[in-house]
């Protein structure tokens, strides 16, 4: 297999298409680092809901 970097770098001059930007790998972590953080802000957004609930029964 070539080194995916250096056919791009030689392509460069004919066409960007064939040079992807994200592999499907990449695009597969970055969806699973959204979806990461999409719950932890879920998260963050009910613990302050249940802090506000205790602090309200004060």
């Amino acid at each position: 297999m070539r080194p995916v970097k250096g056919s791009c770098e030689r392509r460069k001059r004919r066409s960007t298409r064939s040079c992807p930007i994200f592999t499907p790998r990449t695009l597969r972590e970055l969806t699973m680092a959204d979806l990461a953080f999409v719950a932890a802000t879920i998260a963050l957004f009910a613990l302050v809901a249940l802090i506000a609930k205790g602090v309200a029964k004060l």
